[in-house]
């Protein structure tokens, strides 16, 4: 087992080159990790002793240069492309792509540093909060506790004192804010502390050939597919993904797969 979390981040840049490019090189070692020609040699050496049967030595086009095996099994990585692009984000790749993830909102520098603080600082925050019941603002006292990009938004999860309990606040709709200290503690916040599964299955109405094919392109073959999620992300979960909770008004073809259960 690996421990040197260093080194295991390498190997698992190493692993995904490897299987979505097909050959990993010296050179793009150290312009990942801003290392010495030597050390990255030094890390393609120790990867090709620790797994032989993943990579080979490319004969016959200079140094440094390495390939996939027939015989290559991940070891360390856990191959997804969104984690690939995440890796080789502005890199020169060479691989040509365009992602459609959009936020529309507008969120101030200012306001994020005034929450990002009291999330550092275990503090409260004075606020006026825009919502469709208030669209003029109301004020609030809100603990921060994270940022969550959910539902294509920035949100922050916060207790909020008037209710007595936690929420999510849209970052773009928050006014004018302050940081200050606590006059209650913060309780726990136990939707966000458990975790749930999602069971997911093919939606029922559509054709056994259909069937497959949902099968075949998101559960990998599987009659279903589970999924673990915080409790209070189930509903951003379920949106993103665009899965029916109620199947008999919720057709194909915009809902393809089903809430089968909550575990």
């Amino acid at each position: 087992m690996i421990t040197d979390k260093r080194k295991l981040h390498q190997f698992e840049f190493i692993e995904f080159i490897l299987a979505f490019e097909g050959i990993i090189t010296n050179r793009r070692l150290r312009e990942q990790f801003d290392i010495a020609i030597v050390q990255a040699s030094r890390v393609l050496t120790a990867y090709r002793q620790t797994f032989p049967r993943n990579i080979d030595v490319v004969v016959g086009e200079g140094r440094g240069r390495y390939c996939i095996t027939s015989r290559f099994t991940p070891r360390v990585a856990k191959l997804h492309v969104d984690r690939y692009f995440e890796l080789v984000s502005g890199k020169d790749e060479g691989v040509r792509k365009e992602i459609v993830r959009y936020d529309l909102t507008s969120i101030a520098p200012e306001k994020f540093r005034v929450l990002n603080y009291a999330i550092a600082n275990n503090s409260a925050v004075w606020l006026s909060y825009r919502s469709m019941n208030h669209p003029e603002g109301k004020p609030r006292i809100i603990h921060p506790l994270t940022f969550v990009f959910a539902g294509r938004r920035w949100h922050v999860r916060a207790f909020d004192e008037e209710t007595k309990s936690h929420r999510d606040f849209n970052l773009s709709r928050i006014g004018d804010l302050v940081s200050g200290n606590k006059s209650i503690d913060t309780p726990e916040d136990s939707e966000w502390n458990e975790q749930v599964s999602l069971l997911l299955k093919p939606h029922p109405k559509l054709t056994p050939a259909q069937n497959q094919l949902i099968r075949d392109e998101l559960f990998e073959g599987a009659s279903s597919r589970l999924i673990t999620t915080r409790k209070a992300l189930v509903q951003y979960m379920l949106r993103e993904l665009e899965v029916a909770t109620e199947p008999e008004i919720q057709l194909p073809p915009e809902f393809q797969i089903y809430l089968h259960r909550i575990e």
